[in-house]
């Protein structure tokens, strides 16, 4: 059963992708959204597969996943840490809901031994999003925060830096993390 588009002023090719890219950056599959907010996996895949063309799912639905997935409807995100793996195909949609949001500040970290990036973000103060980004995409990175690059701060760490981050990125105490990558952009 097709739901009606009551809403058309909501765009869901943007939806779709903003979807794809938080499911894949934070790593929750298609069930475990569906189980959680009372809807089917198929609806859900046809509505990312299809850019939105194909919408089985009613809005207020769509509204609860994107909440549990650190997003508001206007596309702004929720307070806390967002931690996203991202992948050069993921970039610019990445970019794309950091530029929405204007964030404050961002520090692009490259790590010393070549292997890595990660991107740490103060959207505002009590919003951070922490990304480990594949090295090979530190370009399309730069190219897609290229309009706010006065907010950006590129670093090479050393390998003291490297072990930090690192550490930072494996520690699963959000709160602790937080404090931590905040005391980033006090040095």
């Amino acid at each position: 059963m097709k739901v009606s588009n009551v809403n058309s002023e909501r765009n869901n090719e943007e939806l779709a992708r903003r979807l794809g890219f938080l499911r894949q950056a934070r790593h929750v599959t298609l069930q475990r959204l569906a189980d959680s907010n009372g809807t089917q996996r198929s609806n859900l895949s046809a509505f990312v597969t299809s850019c939105g063309k194909t919408r089985n799912i009613a809005y207020e639905k769509l509204d609860r996943i994107f909440f549990s997935l650190g997003l508001l409807q206007d596309g702004t995100l929720t307070p806390g840490l967002h931690r996203w793996q991202v992948d050069a195909s993921m970039v610019s949609q990445m970019c794309e809901i950091l530029i929405t949001n204007d964030f404050q500040s961002a520090l692009l970290m490259k790590l010393s031994s070549g292997s890595g990036v990660f991107l740490v973000v103060q959207v505002t103060g009590n919003i951070l999003v922490f990304a480990n980004i594949e090295n090979s995409a530190l370009n399309e990175v730069n190219k897609g925060l290229e309009m706010m690059s006065d907010r950006v701060r590129g670093v090479t760490l050393d390998r003291s830096g490297d072990s930090s981050i690192q550490s930072f990125w494996m520690t699963e105490d959000d709160v602790r993390v937080e404090k931590l990558l905040l005391s980033l952009f006090q040095s």
